[in-house]
């Protein structure tokens, strides 16, 4: 899972920039028991909301288990995302995991694991980077088209988040675009919770049966852990529930 930023120009000097969630569902088929992947993008069309951020992830998840049955398909979710200070490694990203997993994923497993900085690309840098070159391909075919005499076009290339879809759609392979139009930023889909204790040197958060654990390295330290709760209660985090009893997030409709 990744955002990346992709500009898009109807004509110079002029630049639209749309924020793409993506991503990257990988799992065992189990009629053919064949690994298969699928790309999620999820463009916002409006410009005023268009921030990545725990709303935009939010409103990406939820549709996600609504329209994808995960709670159907999955035991269990393994996320992997880099250590987004904006987005991904926040109390509130940590806290909408623990509420999925307990409102929409009857409780079981979610973990999310960070990569560590600079290192590596993942799967969605790697789909990222396949639009970034089908845009810039529109792009140039779109200069060819006015750079011909025979032709008076004034195409620049997609300059919406709709045009973008289609392109995106036509261009990437087992891809799955989704247009927003507009980001929910309610202020109660965002609780008043405490901080987690040392979150910027964690690197693995799980939430199952209710409980919160979360450990520096690995799921396998967690799993030590969670046989031997007694040995490191460090591991063990709880949100404040009066805190957010009132918050959206909790509303089996929202």
């Amino acid at each position: 899972m990744d955002f990346t930023k992709i500009f898009l120009a109807n004509k110079p000097g002029e630049a639209t920039v749309v924020n793409d969630c993506i991503v990257v569902m990988e799992y065992i088929n189990e009629s053919t028991h064949q690994r298969e992947r699928i790309n999620f993008d999820f463009l916002c069309d409006d410009a005023a909301t268009n921030k990545h951020d725990y709303h935009y992830l939010l409103t990406v998840w939820v549709k996600l288990f609504m329209q994808e049955r995960l709670v159907l398909r999955f035991d269990c979710i393994d996320v992997w995302s880099d250590g987004g200070p904006h987005h991904f490694k926040t109390r509130w990203c940590q806290f909408m995991w623990h509420v999925l997993s307990i409102l929409r994923f009857h409780k079981k497993r979610i973990t999310h694991h960070f990569f560590a900085s600079y290192h590596g690309h993942s799967l969605a840098d790697s789909h990222a980077a396949i639009i970034k070159r089908v845009v810039l391909s529109q792009y140039q075919f779109s200069q060819f088209q006015r750079f011909s005499a025979a032709t008076f076009a004034l195409y620049w290339g997609p300059s919406t988040a709709h045009e973008l879809a289609q392109l995106i759609s036509q261009g990437c392979s087992n891809t799955r675009v989704h247009v927003l139009p507009d980001i929910d930023r309610d202020k109660e889909r965002k609780p008043q919770i405490q901080g987690i204790n040392s979150i910027k040197i964690m690197h693995c958060f799980q939430y199952q049966d209710g409980v919160c654990r979360c450990a520096e390295l690995s799921e396998n330290q967690l799993q030590q852990q969670s046989q031997q709760p007694g040995s490191s209660s460090s591991a063990l985090f709880s949100f404040t529930p009066n805190k957010a009893k009132n918050n959206r997030i909790f509303d089996e409709n929202s």
